[in-house]
């Protein structure tokens, strides 16, 4: 497999390092953990996504925010050895987890990289990305890079959550944590910046993807269902560990975690 850098880990822009470093260490942490929930339940989401807007063989593809890789490997399959997949993620801590696990692949290669100030040549057919690109205090200028990327008939597909509101596990969880807490007016944790639903609103997104120089802009919703865990508990442990309501307990610190115990039981209830 051959390994690629570009750009550097360094090269971050300077209002996107609190979310790559919330990405690199806590979240990095508590994605692997969960990672059957919050990687494996978006498997029918992609699988939708390659149906309805399919890549070719011989394809050459940018997959932004790759994560573990599940998505490049799955794409590989798909391009088959005459094409070729180019992985990128913020954090090293998940390029170098999908390094490993898809070291079989000859056909992928990774890189560290924050789209938003990435410079890639026009040189790629196809780019791909699940809930990679909600994260940028500037998406303009990073789907320009992503376009920028692009050769002249390119193509950009990606997942992105709907409105929180339209999320009801991730919105009825944050009700029930805020029946505990409030979010402090300061706090030392790193947060994931605009946050995981920056892009629901498809005004926004479509104004987004606009101003960066895309055309024949497609919106779709998909509904399916998502596995939160094989029983209630792990479902409490998923929800406690990513989303809005984990935020505003992770936020709180130590008061946070001492409110943990009513929170889980209030959700149990719930749910």
């Amino acid at each position: 497999m051959n390994e690629t850098m570009t750009p550097s880990p360094g090269q971050v822009a300077a209002a996107n390092e609190e979310a790559v470093r919330a990405w690199d260490t806590v979240l990095y942490e508590r994605w692997k953990t969960n990672r059957k929930v919050f990687v494996g339940a978006l498997d029918d989401a992609t699988d939708a996504l390659l149906e309805r807007y399919p890549v070719r063989e011989g394809a050459r593809v940018l997959d932004c925010g790759c994560g573990f890789g599940e998505s490049a490997r799955t794409i590989s399959g798909k391009v088959g050895p005459s094409g070729s997949v180019h992985a990128v993620d913020s954090s090293p801590h998940f390029i170098a987890d999908a390094r490993e696990e898809l070291a079989d692949l000859t056909n992928v290669d990774f890189g560290v990289a924050d789209v938003q100030t990435a410079e890639w040549e026009p040189a790629y057919d196809y780019a791909f990305s699940r809930m990679g690109t909600q994260f940028f205090a500037m998406p303009v200028p990073a789907m320009r890079a992503i376009r920028g990327a692009l050769v002249p008939d390119g193509r950009l597909a990606k997942i992105v959550w709907r409105r929180k509101a339209e999320s009801e596990f991730w919105a009825e969880t944050e009700n029930v944590v805020l029946r505990f807490l409030s979010r402090p007016e300061t706090y030392e944790a790193d947060t994931c910046g605009p946050g995981p639903f920056s892009m629901g609103n498809p005004e926004t997104t479509e104004g987004i993807l606009k101003a960066a120089g895309f055309t024949k802009i497609e919106l779709t919703q998909l509904d399916f269902d998502y596995y939160m865990g094989a029983d209630m508990s792990e479902a409490i442990e998923a929800l406690t560990a990513i989303g809005p309501g984990a935020e505003l307990i992770r936020l709180n610190a130590e008061y946070g975690e001492s409110r943990k115990p009513e929170i889980e039981e209030a959700l149990a209830e719930r749910y």
